[in-house]
């Protein structure tokens, strides 16, 4: 079922004064947002959608002024334009009601979702926590930041992986030298016996020749 928003606040939405802020209303809006978010493209594009009582989950001019000139905004209106979205993008890049998601370029249907990461504003949640989760999604996921973290990400694979054959090296060894160990005290315990034995028959050929 299809969501609606007011006529008064879609009115005063399209009347903010912002080049890369547009109110997705319509199936052939939210086409050229699709091909928009799946197409070249140098800067992200932001996805707004409705809370349950039918207001954008943050307002634009927050989303500004915590994301700064360049990205493009968009509010999409209902569920049913969320569904389209769905079907367009994949659940991959998908968002749902009551979430924010931020679309960078490079963006297909295989992409990773967390390098396109959505933002759930959690309800009796304050706007201010939802901005700065955004925020944080949005620095930490910056193509140039992500490419770092994933040198980082590989390094720490790659030491995790040299520590656990280092400790199967030790554990081999560890076992070997128990084996060892083993092996001496079973020849020690044969040498001894041998020896003892060597004695007892020394004593009863000693008493033999008396």
């Amino acid at each position: 079922m299809a969501f609606s928003i007011d006529d008064g606040l879609l009115t005063g939405l399209l009347e903010v004064p912002d080049p890369d802020y547009q109110v997705v209303a319509s199936g052939r809006e939210l086409q050229r947002l699709c091909a928009e978010i799946l197409g070249p493209r140098e800067q992200p594009v932001i996805g707004l959608t409705l809370d349950e009582d039918g207001a954008p989950v943050l307002a634009r001019a927050d989303v500004r002024a915590v994301l700064g000139v360049g990205p493009r905004i968009c509010l999409l209106c209902d569920d049913e334009l969320l569904a389209g979205l769905r079907e367009e993008l994949g659940p991959r890049l998908a968002l749902d009601r009551g979430a924010v998601r931020v679309w960078w370029p490079g963006a297909c249907l295989r992409s990773d979702p967390a390098e396109h990461p959505a933002v759930i504003a959690l309800q009796d949640e304050p706007d201010a926590a939802t901005l700065e989760e955004l925020a944080l999604q949005f620095d930490l996921t910056r193509p140039r930041v992500r490419a770092h973290v994933r040198l980082i990400e590989d390094a720490r694979a790659f030491v995790e992986h040299e520590l656990r054959v280092a400790q199967q090296q030790s554990h081999r060894v560890h076992e070997r030298l128990r084996d060892t160990q083993i092996e001496c005290h079973s020849l020690r315990t044969r040498a001894e016996a041998a020896e003892a034995s060597l004695a007892a028959a020394q004593r009863s050929s000693d008493r033999g020749r008396r």
